[in-house]
């Protein structure tokens, strides 16, 4: 029977079909072979490296599984219990290599006891250290961890020689309780630097209960690394040349996160054989006398720059420097107070914020102005334990909290005849009131900042008197011909004229002789006023001596009416009626000027003409 010419050509697409699956069926296969064998290569190359790190550890590590079969262990756990490699391959049992162990003499107990109290031991689901004695007088200590699903893993490490040195030690340096009553800090450690020794002072400065924990630990598990490298470099410099290190200082961080100096001798430790095994240490804390020195030097500094007469902020800021170096979590300032005395300004504060430093400058004393402006009114010590509750701080609360500053403890800075000329701030972060040792560093600062200060003032003074007159306050003859100077030069740029204007007082003689030198001085300093009223802030009015006075007037444009109608003006204000010891006198005054460069080309050639054209 003859077949439909579609069914045929069905018969044969199906055909072809199944040819392509069984080939896509095969590749597909082949790619799976690959991607298993390359995963199997993957984890043997994965259980490879871990094996490899395995050994390297110095202790004996092992895993059992929840059927208390070994998966795996290193060579080192195999020695420890002087086993061969073939009886802790994977897979044996927690009671084989029990027995094994008991063969050898490596098990601390029966065996039958001792897998109880293993069984016992995994219970629970905590780590959990312990000691083991055995047979042959080798001391092990073990790590013991529960995992989830029944077994354990553990690290059995052999201290027998750890305490045979501690034995040793024991027998030369005397009994734990005896160490402990001293109350340096005291240790003794191996050729690997570990504490075999340890007092009390040291432990509890490490924050560990009793000094047996610190037994088998070194400076890496309570120092930066940094330091603790260098704590060892030094003790395995000592050990290798057994020469000692006395009274050597070192700066370290103890655990409470607090810097500390300490003075140390290291010795190395000889057995009868004179060979060493380690080193005895002792160290006292000599925090205290470090700043003690530090401020008694840092105050000779501050005292010297004062006698070279150091600019003031500088001198100031050292002093700030210098006590903030002395104390923990304070920060310092000192305000100046002004002239006018009402005013305080900033003197030196390194460490406050800018925008604070810049809010409080100016700041006006009086009864409610903060722990400063308080203290300076008061002329005595302002303590504000809680600067958020306290009113003085009323006006300046949320500035200072916005800081985060709690406490501020200020001290008026007083000169010898007890005049105030500023304050001494202390800020503090924590709302407390300040320590005896506190205290005791202000006082001495702020007498030191009273003398710079003072001293300063004193120098202005006498700068001042230098160049001016005693009587009206206005520059002298001294600082004439330095202004005068400057003037010349300053206008040979602009191409401007200088005019110096000599005034002498008609008949002032008639004055003192009437009215007595009082008056004559009253006179003085009313004309003095007046004319230092009639030119410009640039300008400058001179008292030569008895009734005579210069000006100088600076920068003038090249036309004489300007210069003449200013003339006219002082001459007008001099003559003006002044009210002295109830009379009205009527100055006059006789004029004389010169121009530069017209009438002269240097301060002393216009000088003497002016002099010459007023008579």
């Amino acid at each position: 029977m003859l077949r439909d010419p579609i069914q045929k050509d069905i018969g044969a697409q199906g055909s072809n079909t199944t040819v392509a699956l069984e080939k896509l069926a095969k590749i597909s296969l082949e790619l799976s072979e690959q991607d298993f064998q390359a995963r199997i290569a993957e984890l043997e190359a994965r259980e490879l490296r871990y094996e490899t790190a395995l050994e390297k550890i110095s202790q004996g590590v092992c895993f059992f599984d929840g059927e208390q079969r070994l998966i795996l262990c290193n060579r080192r756990y195999a020695e420890i219990y002087r086993l061969k490699p073939e009886d802790v391959s994977p897979g044996t049992t927690l009671s084989m290599i029990t027995e094994r162990r008991a063969a050898v003499g490596t098990v601390p107990m029966a065996v039958g006891d001792y897998l109880a109290w293993c069984a016992s031991i995994n219970t629970g689901t905590e780590a959990k250290t312990w000691t083991a004695e055995l047979k042959n007088g080798r001391t092990l200590r073990v790590c013991h961890q529960p995992m989830p699903d029944g077994g354990w893993v553990a690290t059995h490490e052999d201290v027998t020689e750890l305490n045979e040195q501690r034995a040793v030690v024991d027998e030369l340096i005397s009994l734990q309780t005896l160490i402990d009553w001293v109350p340096d800090y005291l240790w003794v450690k191996d050729m690997e630097s570990r504490f075999v020794v340890a007092n009390r002072a040291l432990a509890a400065d490490f924050r560990r209960p009793s000094a047996r924990d610190l037994i088998g630990l070194s400076d890496q598990d309570f120092h930066a690394p940094e330091l603790a490298q260098e704590f060892k470099a030094t003790e395995q410099e000592i050990l290798r040349t057994g020469q000692a290190s006395i009274d050597k200082e070192e700066f370290v961080i103890d655990a409470k996160g607090t810097g500390k100096w300490l003075s140390s001798t290291k010795v190395p430790l000889r057995n009868e054989r004179d060979e060493i095994f380690g080193l005895v240490g002792i160290a006292r804390d000599i925090t205290e006398r470090k700043k003690a020195d530090n401020l008694r030097n840092g105050q000779a500094q501050v005292l010297e720059m004062i006698a070279m007469s150091a600019p003031i902020k500088g001198v100031l800021e050292h002093l700030v420097l210098l006590v903030e170096g002395q104390l923990t979590g304070i920060t310092c300032s000192i305000l100046l107070l002004d002239n006018d005395e009402t005013h305080l300004h900033h003197g030196a504060a390194p460490h406050l914020p800018e925008t604070y430093k810049n809010a409080i400058d100016g700041l006006s004393i009086g009864p409610n102005a903060g722990s400063c402006g308080t203290a300076v009114y008061r002329k005595e010590v302002v303590i504000v334990a809680d600067i958020e509750h306290d009113p003085l701080w009323k006006d300046f609360r949320e500035l200072a909290m916005a800081h985060g500053y709690r406490s501020c403890w200020s001290t008026p800075i007083l000169s010898y005849q007890g005049k105030v000329l500023g304050a001494f701030a202390m800020y503090s972060t924590t709302v407390r009131e300040p320590t005896v040792a506190e205290t005791a560093i202000v006082n001495v600062t702020t007498r030191i900042a009273g003398i710079a200060i003072e001293r300063k003032k004193a120098e202005d003074r006498i700068q001042f008197m230098a160049n001016h007159d005693a009587l009206t306050g206005l520059p002298n003859r001294t600082l004439l011909k330095d202004r005068l100077s400057q003037a010349i030069l300053y206008t040979k740029r602009l191409n401007s004229w200088v005019t110096v204007v000599f005034i002498d007082l008609d008949n002032f003689k008639i004055v003192n002789d009437s009215l007595g030198h009082n008056a004559g001085d009253t006179l003085l300093k009313a004309v003095a006023n007046r004319m230092t009223s009639c030119v410009r802030s640039s300008d400058t009015v001179v008292r030569l001596g008895g009734d005579e006075f210069v000006i100088l007037l600076l920068d003038q444009p090249k036309d004489a009416d300007v210069i003449s109608a200013t003339l006219q003006k002082i001459r007008a204000a001099i003559a003006a009626p002044i009210h002295i010891e109830g009379h009205n006198l009527k100055v006059t005054s006789s004029i004389g000027i010169a121009n530069y460069p017209n009438d002269g080309t240097d301060a002393d050639t216009l000088l003497a003409n002016a002099d010459a054209a007023m008579y």
